[in-house]
């Protein structure tokens, strides 16, 4: 049986997923933007640097081009352009110390640095001379063997080395920054994927959840509708939706029993109406034939015209008293309450079977006699449902057979047991119905059982039927003790 929490609860669960996935997309996406525009800042700081690493290149070698035309040419404006270019330089190293951010790429800038102050300071020595070199063997030293092959030539692997340190690193950013973009994409397309999910398990759980449970009650309607009330809901889905399906299973078991009450009550207004007149109808002429076999069992007639008429008497006697027995089961006349002691009671049903209990000698063994209990009942429907109970239980019990009977009292309630030692109940009494129980005695109407129940619960009481421990009937009269009732009476 599978329950949910209420409806209110679900609702609740399914906007904080709903809140926890919109902001869970808004973190994932801020966190994936800001480390691509990270790597994005990266890409374009090493770019900057590899950019002002070339441009310096390219003003040192416009510085020796100002050396150049010094001394070949006699520029006048060649050592001002000189300066500047060197100005120049020395802003452009520090921008590279500015955009360096690691201790590789510091002492790549101090090293480019080094190899430029190593050529500025010949150059420098040049610039400072005031006629230019007129010694094409002189010029040939200083330009080709010593600037160009020495100098400008540690510079360039310098540079070269610096180049290709930011080329890596370069590559390396990009590398990052087209992995971050994948990321980005499938980060951005997961919440798509979860929110899908969401709605499936959304549609899964509210089928489960409400439509199922829903479709069951509808279904259950119909099956009221057309009178079969033992079908049953399951007791399935939101708290809600079980309170309503156990309160529908509940109404149809409440209306099962009001239905089963009304056709008992029917039936018994249709028979208590039918049989009163079916008694009187009887009661007259059997009331004659009586009358008749009395009037004519004379003692000149012989012995067998005799057992003849006294037989037809007897037989009046036994449909009399199933008759009235059959009256006082289904028209009980209103209990006229008095206060008496209910061992008492038992007492009197048992004299008036006194003659069945020496014919089988039977033996009765009672406990709890001695207690005197006061009790306010009908004493005389109550010894007669005493005594239907008593004749069942002398009826059942094998000749020179035992009765018990033990009574108990409480604050609350007394109860009479009566145990016999017969084969015990072929069926099982219903409190509630009307058909008397089955019975194999030839004198039997098999209403003692059912009158019991009905005067019991006319006085607020009780019967219940088991089976003794060594075999037999085991019969319980359990009734109030109502003192307030017992003192007023009194």
């Amino acid at each position: 049986m599978q329950r949910f929490g209420s409806l209110r609860t679900l609702s609740l669960l399914h906007g904080i997923a709903f809140l926890a996935l919109v902001a869970l997309t808004g973190i994932v996406g801020s966190a994936a933007l800001m480390l691509r525009h990270e790597a994005s800042e990266e890409s374009l700081r090493l770019n900057q640097l590899m950019n002002t690493v070339q441009e310096t290149r390219g003003d040192l070698y416009r510085q020796m081009k100002e050396v150049f035309d010094h001394q070949f040419l006699g520029d006048p404006d060649a050592r001002d352009q000189y300066a500047e270019f060197g100005d120049k330089i020395g802003n452009s190293f520090l921008a590279l110390e500015t955009l360096a951010i690691d201790d590789i790429e510091r002492e790549a800038v101090d090293k480019l640095r080094t190899a430029y102050e190593t050529v500025r300071a010949d150059t420098d020595g040049i610039m400072a001379s005031q006629e230019p070199l007129t010694s094409v063997p002189e010029a040939f030293e200083i330009f080709d063997e010593r600037l160009e092959g020495d100098r400008l030539s540690g510079y360039e692997a310098v540079f070269s080395a610096t180049e290709e340190l930011l080329a890596v690193t370069q590559t390396t950013i990009n590398a990052r920054v087209e992995t971050l973009t994948w990321i980005s994409m499938i980060i951005l397309f997961l919440p798509i994927v979860l929110a899908a999910a969401l709605l499936l398990f959304a549609r899964s759980f509210l089928k489960r959840a409400f439509v199922d449970p829903v479709s069951a009650l509808i279904r259950a309607t119909e099956e009221y509708r057309a009178g079969r009330l033992n079908h049953r809901v399951s007791e399935t889905g939101a708290a809600e939706l079980v309170t309503l399906e156990r309160s529908i299973n509940q109404m149809a078991v409440d209306l099962k029993d009001s239905r089963e009450a009304l056709v008992r009550s029917e039936k018994q207004a249709a028979l208590g109406a039918l049989v009163p007149v079916i008694a009187h109808n009887i009661r007259n002429p059997l009331a004659s034939i009586r009358a008749t076999a009395q009037v004519t069992n004379d003692g000149a007639l012989s012995e067998d015209a005799r057992e003849g008429l006294l037989a037809i008497v007897s037989t009046v006697d036994r449909l009399e008293t199933w008759l009235a027995s059959l009256l006082a089961y289904l028209n009980p006349t209103s209990p006229s309450k008095v206060v008496t002691q209910f061992t008492a009671i038992a007492e009197g049903a048992l004299s008036l079977l006194d003659h069945k209990l020496r014919e089988k000698a039977i033996l009765v063994h009672r406990e709890g006699w001695s207690r005197q209990t006061p009790i306010h009942v009908d004493r005389h429907l109550m010894e007669q449902a005493i005594y239907g109970l008593l004749a069942n239980a002398v009826d059942a019990s094998p000749p020179e057979g035992q009765i018990s009977l033990r009574f108990t009292a409480s604050d609350d309630e007394i109860e009479l047991t009566i145990i016999d030692e017969g084969p015990g109940l072929g069926f099982s009494p219903d409190p509630r119905g009307l058909t008397p129980g089955p019975t194999t005695k030839t004198r039997g109407s098999g209403l003692g059982i059912p009158f019991a129940f009905r005067i019991c619960e006319m006085h607020a009481g009780r019967v219940t039927f088991g089976q003794a421990e060594g075999g037999g009937a085991c019969v319980t009269i359990v009734l109030p003790m109502k003192k307030k009732e017992v003192r007023s009476a009194a």
